[in-house]
């Protein structure tokens, strides 16, 4: 199994790593939150950039070094895939190279632009990884579960671009959608790195809390905004996932 490690947090060993997004406008308030998600129990913070206003890149030192030793996932979620902001594939592409030339050391890639420029994107993911960079290769579907096979077939694609960290959200209906993302990851991680899926909603937030069972990596939590449905604040999340 591919180790990945970030400023010595592995992932993939243990219980899941506990990720609290920050969902700010300006680097004023940005900043301001990580230092505040520094002092919760979370271990890393997600950066989601198509909150952000101010010029990214220029801001990314400020938002690391508020970080500290702190991993940061830096993500730009577009629009078709819950966020806020559209952007091109060229300024997508080029905002992650800017990136991780000022510092960054995870990064979120969307499969759905990597698969639209896929020779691209994997010579990008290349060079990303020359560059000590792990990459996080997502896909994050609103309407519902896809069946365990196709769920399968998507990280297996995810796997053949390189990911580090192969990332799939899914919308449940029921509990037996719930247990499909289950059987899924826990057949893909078999032979596979760590991955991270997630059930969206609240039928699904038992993957929020015990998805290390069937392989996942990291969870995300709250400390004040959600960015995405289902999401626990981090106080009740670690509880939760202590409690067994």
């Amino acid at each position: 199994m591919r180790r990945v490690e970030v400023n010595g947090l592995v992932f993939g060993e243990g219980e899941m790593k506990i990720c609290i997004p920050v969902c700010e406008k300006t680097l004023k308030e940005a900043v301001r939150e990580v230092r505040e998600i520094k002092k919760t129990k979370a271990q890393m913070v997600e950066w989601r950039m198509d909150y952000f206003e101010e010029d990214i890149a220029s801001s990314a030192e400020a938002i690391f070094e508020a970080a500290g030793h702190m991993p940061v996932l830096c993500t730009f979620r577009t629009k078709a895939e819950g966020g806020e902001k559209d952007i091109d594939a060229e300024s997508y592409f080029a905002l992650y190279e800017e990136l991780a030339a000022r510092g960054a050391k995870m990064v979120d890639l969307e499969l759905a632009i990597c698969g639209a420029y896929e020779a691209y994107a994997f010579q990008f993911i290349a060079a990303l990884h020359a560059m000590g960079v792990v990459v996080v290769i997502s896909s994050h579907n609103f309407e519902n579960t896809p069946p365990r096979e196709e769920i399968k077939q998507t990280y297996e694609l995810m796997r053949m671009l390189d990911a580090d960290l192969p990332k799939i959200a899914v919308t449940p209906k029921d509990q037996r959608d719930v247990m499909t993302l289950f059987t899924a990851m826990a057949e893909v991680s078999e032979t596979c790195w760590p991955l991270i899926g997630i059930s969206m909603g609240g039928i699904g937030r038992v993957s929020r809390v015990r998805g290390s069972i069937f392989g996942c990596a990291i969870t995300f939590a709250t400390r004040e905004k959600a960015s995405a449905p289902g999401q626990i604040d981090v106080e009740t999340l670690v509880r939760l996932m202590a409690n067994g």
